[in-house]
């Protein structure tokens, strides 16, 4: 489908449910950030999964078919921001005239949109109460989409009420389509009363040319003489007549030249053409319920009806007729027109013209200019398209240049909005930091209070670099490569933990556990953090020259968190629990793990933590305290059943 559809819905989404919505029912269905280019082909299936993710997102209840219903008023709705509502309100004076061009109006559409997969549509039936209209499309599950179309219309157009009812499917031999039925009720009174009014005039007509020379005959009105078939074909050189049992019985007089030897003539219609639309069987019935519809046919090449009576021919014959075929299987005339009956003759007439778009369907065709007819638009159209056809492709190809250029910075400005996010992200939780964007003031985006957050329970880790001043005194930069790749290993170590990195300040380096999201295992998740990082720096001390050692420490207990500044925002911790912590850090020794009482008795609660008792140490700010340190961890031993 072309864009336009998707155009329409999106327009009318982003009006009355928002442009959030919009992006997030574009983001369901795997087109975040498009935009939609009006003359650029889409799947089918979208503008179903842009319904059905309608259906989750909106959540008013409706269904999908509510929704298809809804797009299909929308798509009415927004092509007057083309100027096509002008198109539709010149299509007839009556509800029941426009249904019965519709196909003609998807016809006419063709130039501008070439690649359109247009459905057919007909009318079988016409009371004063409505019609029987027959849907056929290759497409399935766009009924809803139509009835909204044709409610949009019926109301917008022509101030009339209008149910629809689906009657059961009929038959139909091609199985690549789908065939629907619908009665349309709605008051039909007065287009039945103006075709009454339009038979009652014929026959009069009829009337007084049948009696002209007699007192009868109206002076206003001069009757003419019959009309010649001879002349009829002339004027009309495309045109084929045929029986009801479709034996053609004449052709237009171009027809004959590029079919010689009255080859055509007594054909039966279906050996010598195929009806492209609408899509129906070859039937007299149903030939005979279009003449009100505009109608396709494709005339098949003259060595293939040729080759259907090469049995009766001699060899020699047939291998020619087989020779030309070859050269000319490509050459398919299309003629549009319309079919009438005329009772005179009990024979239906396609009154028609071949369907050419520009110079080289003429030519594929074998047609010549002055094969057209003068009173036709065929000359006009292939001239004039020939001369604007490329003025029309480049700027053409110019739209389609800047919607593509216009997706493409969507798409890079999408790229650069998550590599921003990252940044971010890494840098302050990712609740914080979409609180923040959304316009939240900083010491406003925490839970608990409305200033700060509070953790009843964390575990903090300080990890330090302890010699790296040394490093540092002898060669800056082999200190900070020494620190980058300390770092670089820690931030891998936590990624692998339910942990949060704060922030690293100069040589020392800050981990929480339980918070910004709680947990009830942060003390082990910040314990296999420490055995990790002394681990690590082990390997990399034995595996390289880097001679670095590390002092770790870690307590556990309650803290407040929240961002501060309106400048480069940090999320900081404050509280005693981050004091203690930093001087069971300073306090440690090199390659050693340094914990809190608070954090061994939680420990000790769990298996495989094997702890050894430091002692009491002086710490800064709090006195003398019983401290342990954290030795490894044991996985527990499952005992085998006796």
């Amino acid at each position: 489908m072309y864009g336009m559809l998707l155009e329409s819905v999106q327009h009318f989404i982003q009006l009355e449910y928002g442009e959030e919505t919009w992006l997030a029912i574009l983001e369901s269905v795997g087109y975040r950030n498009t935009v939609f280019r009006t003359h650029h082909i889409y799947p089918d299936e979208l503008i179903m999964k842009l319904a059905d993710a309608a259906v989750t997102l909106v959540a008013n209840g409706s269904t999908r078919q509510d929704f298809l219903r809804f797009f299909g008023r929308c798509f009415v709705r927004y092509f007057s921001h083309y100027g096509y509502e002008k198109f539709i309100k010149v299509c007839g004076r009556y509800f029941c005239d426009f249904l019965t061009g519709i196909d003609n109006i998807h016809l006419q559409m063709r130039y501008m949109y070439p690649k359109m997969v247009s459905p057919s549509m007909y009318i079988s039936h016409e009371d004063a109460d409505g019609v029987l209209l027959h849907y056929r499309t290759t497409r399935n599950g766009f009924c809803p989409y139509l009835i909204g179309q044709l409610h949009q219309i019926a109301n917008d157009f022509y101030g009339i009420p209008l149910t629809v009812e689906e009657l059961p499917n009929t038959p139909f031999s091609q199985e690549e389509s789908y065939q629907f039925c619908f009665r349309l009720n709605f008051d039909n009174r007065d287009y039945m009363a103006g075709r009454a009014a339009c038979n009652g005039s014929l026959e009069l007509g009829r009337i007084n040319i049948s009696n002209r020379g007699s007192v009868k005959t109206i002076a206003s009105e001069k009757a003419l003489s019959s009309l010649s078939s001879s002349i009829l074909m002339q004027l009309f050189p495309f045109t084929l007549v045929f029986r009801p049992n479709l034996e053609i019985i004449s052709a237009g007089r171009q027809l004959k030249n590029m079919f010689p030897g009255d080859m055509l003539i007594g054909q039966p219609l279906p050996d010598v053409a195929r009806i492209r639309r609408p899509k129906l069987l070859f039937t007299w019935d149903n030939l005979y319920s279009l003449q009100k519809v505009l109608c396709e046919m494709e005339i098949l090449p003259a060595s293939q009806i040729e080759r259907k009576n090469t049995r009766h021919l001699a060899p020699e014959r047939a291998d020619a007729v087989a020779h030309r075929g070859a050269k000319e299987e490509s050459r398919r005339l299309l003629l549009q027109g319309q079919l009438r009956y005329l009772s005179d003759w009990d024979a239906m007439i396609f009154l028609c013209n071949p369907l050419i778009n520009n110079l080289e369907d003429m030519d594929g065709m074998g047609l010549t200019i002055n094969d057209l007819s003068l009173h036709g638009h065929g000359r006009d159209m292939v001239m004039a398209g020939w001369q604007h056809n490329s003025r029309l492709e480049d700027l053409y190809e110019r739209a389609e240049e800047r919607s593509q250029q216009l997706q493409q910075t969507y798409e890079l400005q999408d790229e650069w909005k998550k590599r921003g996010d990252k940044l971010l992200y890494s840098m302050i939780p990712q609740s914080v930091a979409d609180s923040l964007r959304s316009g939240t003031d900083p010491v406003n985006t925490c839970q608990g209070t409305r200033i700060l957050c509070a953790f009843e329970s964390i575990t903090v880790l300080f990890v330090e670099l302890a010699n790296i001043d040394e490093i540092t005194a002898t060669s800056p930069m082999e200190a900070v490569s020494c620190m980058n790749s300390v770092f670089s290993c820690f931030d891998n170590i936590i990624d692998q933990h339910s942990v949060y990195k704060v922030e690293t300040v100069g040589k020392v380096y800050m981990v929480v556990g339980g918070a910004p999201e709680t947990n009830e295992t942060h003390v082990r998740d910040v314990a296999l953090v420490a055995l990790s990082f002394r681990d690590e720096i082990e390997k990399i001390v034995n595996s390289s020259e880097m001679s670095v050692h590390i002092r770790i420490g870690f307590h556990t207990g309650s803290a407040v968190a929240g961002v501060v500044g309106r400048k480069m925002p940090r999320y900081c911790f404050f509280g005693d629990t981050i004091n203690t912590a930093a001087r069971m850090q300073t306090t440690s020794l090199p390659g050693k793990i340094h914990i809190s009482h608070n954090s061994f008795c939680r420990l000790q609660k769990l298996d495989g933590f094997v702890c050894e008792l430091r002692g009491t140490v002086l710490v800064k700010g709090k006195g003398e305290m019983n401290t342990h340190w954290l030795l490894r961890y044991e996985l527990p031993s499952i005992e085998e059943p006796k």
